[in-house]
């Protein structure tokens, strides 16, 4: 019994080497841009979310999921009018959990915008900032997920000062930084930042995600329930692998 127990163990550590290998050479960089980064109050703007440096396998991706959180202190509520999908991508909005889910028809290989989203600053706000973030971000090839940095930037609610300039950074998975040059908010407000961050830790308040209260977590699911599932699989599997290679052993005998 022991012999059996240690064979199903061995070949499932095999195949979750395997597919260690295979998943750790698969990458993509996503990226948020706002139209600007100084809004009065009571004013539209959009953030836009593109792809890049698609290093995703033959087939490239065909979805792209990830969590959408943003100061509700700051920022008007969105609902699913505010998110337009270009380039084909179609999204799908879960007010509830703030998930955005995104599917194409066909499979993206090289960089490409995804998605934008429309949002308005509340009135008696001016001065204040507020941050948008996209976290949880997972891509898939119809083979296998794949993760990318959390991504955010942050808008202050206020006139942009003539003739000033700060930079805006974004921050790929790579490590590499491309500053833009950006106009600059008024004199009494800070410059701003539209940073990609490698972490997945949760928004605390003021910042949430539409009907959350303040404080409360975004189920983390995405890569979390993929691994899950894959663990169910891999175990399986290995004893498939035992139960044919004991079949094909006994034959041989």
């Amino acid at each position: 019994m022991k012999k059996r127990v240690f064979k199903i163990i061995l070949i499932a550590m095999m195949l979750i080497f395997v597919y260690a290998t295979v998943v750790s050479a698969l990458s993509f960089t996503a990226t948020m841009t706002p139209s600007s980064t100084a809004v009065p109050e009571s004013t539209e703007f959009t953030i836009e979310v593109k792809i890049s440096n698609l290093d995703v396998g033959t087939n490239g991706v065909n979805s792209l999921s990830g969590y959408l959180k943003y100061d509700e202190e700051v920022f008007e509520p969105i609902n699913d009018s505010s998110i337009d999908g270009l380039n084909s991508w179609k999204p799908d909005y879960g007010t509830d959990t703030g998930k955005i889910t995104l599917t194409k028809q066909t499979f993206v290989k090289t960089e490409e915008k995804v998605f934008q989203i429309a949002f308005k600053t509340k009135s008696g706000v001016t001065g204040k900032s507020g941050e948008i973030k996209f976290t949880n971000i997972v891509a898939s090839n119809s083979e296998t997920t794949i993760a990318a940095a959390d991504i955010s930037t942050s808008i202050t609610v206020g006139n942009a000062g003539e003739g000033n300039t700060a930079n805006v950074t974004n921050t790929p998975s790579n490590g590499s930084i491309i500053a833009l040059p950006v106009a600059n908010n008024t004199a009494n407000n800070t410059s701003n930042t539209n940073t990609n961050t490698n972490t997945n830790s949760n928004i605390v308040s003021p910042y949430t995600n539409n009907t959350n209260t303040a404080g409360d977590d975004i189920p983390y699911t995405g890569v979390e329930d993929t691994i899950m599932y894959l663990g169910g699989a891999i175990l399986v599997l290995a004893i498939v692998f035992y139960i044919k290679f004991e079949i094909v052993n006994k034959e041989i005998k």
